[in-house]
């Protein structure tokens, strides 16, 4: 069986979307920084999916433990997703909005790929970004990081489009998880992490943009039409 390995395996998207493709009969690799809370996922997994489960631990505000978990590295996987993700609803911690959501995963993907570009194993990389990173006036750290993310996921799709491997940019709006509890979000507009999870796997090798739920793309591309000397009034 092929591996479909997670970085952000204790994100309520990452998680959600490791049980469909355990279903689908994907051994999976979990990372996180949070490794008691990952073997509680490893045990669900191998109990209800019987597929393998392998965990690792990495702390992404640590080049150093980025390094150590590649110089350890054996898992060949055919799928990546990378759901880590920082949200702040003040953003006071700037170095931390910006390395959890972009920097380190760029760091972590390029050592991915130069682990894995001559075996011609790895198929998919799938990058959760937001679609607060098309155009947001909160949150403006953590929607630059976004932006930044899917930016360097669109280069990466064609610089690796010879290489044969597809790079899948996920846009979700407004999420129930973790991450967005203390924020006061449209209820109308709010999925469920197995929402957007079963949108990644029905796009899975299909679409390299994908905004979920699909009414998203809409919204945004409205968005993106209003001049800032309105924006600036709106609560958005």
């Amino acid at each position: 069986m092929s591996w479909f390995q997670v970085l952000g395996g204790n994100s309520d998207i990452g998680f959600a979307t490791v049980k469909i493709f355990a279903k689908n009969k994907y051994n999976i690799h979990l990372i996180s920084r949070d490794i008691n809370n990952l073997k509680t996922k490893k045990d669900i997994i191998e109990k209800n999916y019987s597929v393998q489960c392998k965990i690792s631990e990495i702390d992404l505000m640590r080049e150093s433990s980025i390094d150590e978990f590649f110089n350890k590295y054996e898992i060949k996987p055919k799928v990546i997703l990378i759901a880590a993700g920082y949200l702040e609803k003040n953003e006071k911690n700037i170095d931390r909005i910006i390395n959890i959501n972009f920097k380190s995963l760029v760091t972590f993907l390029e050592k991915t790929i130069n682990k894995n570009i001559q075996d011609n194993f790895l198929e998919t990389i799938i990058g959760i970004s937001s679609v607060s990173g098309d155009r947001r006036k909160k949150n403006s750290t953590y929607s630059i990081s976004k932006s930044d993310f899917s930016n360097y996921l669109s280069s990466l799709n064609q610089r690796l489009y010879k290489s044969n491997i597809n790079v899948i940019t996920v846009k979700p709006g407004y999420v129930e998880t973790k991450m967005t509890k203390d924020l006061k979000l449209p209820k109308l507009l709010v999925s469920a992490p197995e929402k957007i999870a079963k949108d990644i796997y029905k796009s899975f090798n299909k679409k390299k943009i994908i905004y979920t739920p699909f009414y998203w793309r809409q919204i945004m591309f409205i968005y993106r039409l209003i001049p800032n000397s309105i924006l600036k009034f709106l609560n958005f």
